[in-house]
């Protein structure tokens, strides 16, 4: 593990604070479709959104969302799947801390939702991403492609069983 990086992850309500940290969150290289601008409202609790943070002290390293808020254009809401979004702190990003923080958001889930299945929607070129949510069991099952900030967008759509 990375210096600085806690063995056992919470999952907590969104905090008012968490939101002003993650807007400020910058991405480099490919990743930067995800940097968030002032023009982005901040996430909330109260849409879906949830923070994973350090259990020794309470530090964000990121968060996930649910609902409408996880859904990209064109994708359509099924009251019997779970739309799941993630975000991880950049400075966590590509160090090997994806599985645990991905279990810790699917053991949320699990909680909650035992069963449910989830859906994940990844950008097609985002070979990390689609990694991990295969190793959490997800299996990718279609394509999805929709315009966005007047561009077109590829996705792979990813699927966890009830089982999984």
């Amino acid at each position: 593990m990375s210096a600085g990086w806690s063995d056992h992850l919470v999952v907590r309500p969104l905090t008012v604070d968490d939101a002003r940290e993650v807007v400020g969150w910058q991405y480099g290289g490919p990743w930067q479709i995800y940097n968030l601008t002032g023009d982005d409202e901040l996430p909330s609790a109260v849409d879906g959104y949830r923070a994973v943070a350090d259990a020794s002290n309470g530090r964000l390293v990121g968060f996930f969302c649910t609902g409408p808020e996880a859904r990209v254009p064109g994708i359509a809401a099924d009251p019997g799947i779970i739309d799941l979004g993630v975000g991880m702190d950049p400075r966590w990003v590509g160090k090997g801390h994806g599985k645990q923080f991905g279990s810790a958001v699917l053991t949320e889930l699990r909680r909650d939702h035992p069963s449910t299945p989830v859906r994940a929607v990844i950008q097609a070129w985002n070979a990390r991403s689609r990694q991990l949510v295969r190793q959490l069991g997800f299996a990718e099952c279609a394509e999805h492609s929709c315009i966005q900030d007047g561009r077109p967008v590829a996705y792979v759509v990813a699927m966890l069983p009830v089982s999984a």
